[in-house]
C-alpha cells in the first residue's frame, strides 16, 4: 500500500489512538509513532488482518448465538445465518477462501448448497 492509501490508514491510526509523533513521513511510506512504536500501512495491515497464513487458515468453526454461526478464518471473519427459507453468508472474504469457508459450513452439519443470500458488507482489503 503506497500513496493516498498509505496516507489514509495512517491518518486512520492516528484518529484511533490519539496524539502520535509523525515520523519518516514521505508520499511512498508514511509512518507513525505511536507510545514508541512506529506504524506503516504494511504493519497496520498485517495487524488488522493478520499474515496471509492467517487468512486462510481454518478457525474452528462454532455456534456464535441462536442461528449465527462463525465460519471464517483465524483472521477474517465469515458468518453464516440459518434459517428455514435458505442460508444466509455474510462476509465472504477473499475467493482463496471458499473452500475453507465450505468446510466449516459442512463441519457444523449445514449444506453450503442451502446458501441462497451472500451479503458482503466490506468492500475494501484494509
Amino acid at each position: 500500500m503506497s500513496g493516498r492509501a498509505g496516507q489514509i490508514v495512517c491518518l486512520m491510526a492516528v484518529v484511533i489512538t490519539g496524539p502520535v509523533a509523525m515520523s519518516g513521513q514521505s508520499p511512498d511510506h508514511p509512518s507513525v509513532v505511536v507510545n514508541g512504536k512506529t506504524w506503516t500501512p504494511a504493519s497496520v495491515f498485517a495487524r488488522n488482518m493478520g499474515t496471509k497464513e492467517e487468512q486462510v487458515e481454518q478457525f474452528t468453526p462454532h455456534k456464535i448465538i441462536d442461528n449465527v454461526y462463525y465460519v471464517g478464518t483465524k483472521t477474517l471473519s465469515s458468518f453464516l445465518i440459518v434459517t428455514p427459507a435458505g442460508n444466509i453468508l455474510m462476509d465472504t472474504t477473499y475467493e482463496r477462501n471458499v473452500r475453507t469457508i465450505q468446510k466449516s459450513v459442512e463441519q457444523l452439519g449445514f449444506k453450503f448448497s442451502d446458501t441462497k443470500i451472500i451479503l458482503g458488507n466490506h468492500a475494501h482489503v484494509d
